[in-house]
């Protein structure tokens, strides 16, 4: 049985790379929501060094949280990007530009929804760099 599922399952990189992305979207939004829906009880936590504070400007300001969740979405971002491809050349298609432009303004103004203007244009620049290295990692084939 187990020599049927991987040769099924796991032996083809398509199938495997859509079942890694899946479930590597799903730990990172499973991720944000605890940290959306119980901050407090994680600032409880071990984790709670996450949540350092800089008096800046008039505001405060939590640099740890906010690297820390734009890596998240920039991964969210990559596996979203890595598996709508994935079924576009399943079906035979190939992803346009326009599609990826969509996905960012998807996550765009989902960061914008959720966490303000500031960090929207943070994960703008880290999808630009997510493509750019999409970009010379095609290039250098």
């Amino acid at each position: 049985m187990a020599q049927t599922l991987y040769r099924n399952l796991w032996a083809s990189k398509e199938v495997r790379t859509l079942i890694l992305g899946t479930l590597i979207l799903s730990i990172c939004a499973l991720l944000e929501l605890l940290f959306l829906f119980f901050p407090v009880e994680l600032q409880n936590s071990f984790l709670g060094y996450l949540f350092w504070e800089i008096e800046l400007f008039d505001g405060t300001f939590t640099p740890l949280l906010t690297l820390f969740h734009l890596i998240v979405w920039g991964i969210m971002f990559f596996s979203t990007i890595m598996v709508y491809t994935m079924v576009r050349e399943y079906t035979g298609g190939r992803t346009g530009l326009l599609e990826i432009t969509g996905i960012i303004l998807i996550f765009a103004v989902s960061s914008l929804v959720i966490y303000g203007e500031w960090f929207a244009l943070y994960f703008v620049g880290v999808s630009a760099l997510v493509l750019g290295y999409l970009y010379l990692a095609l290039t250098e084939q």
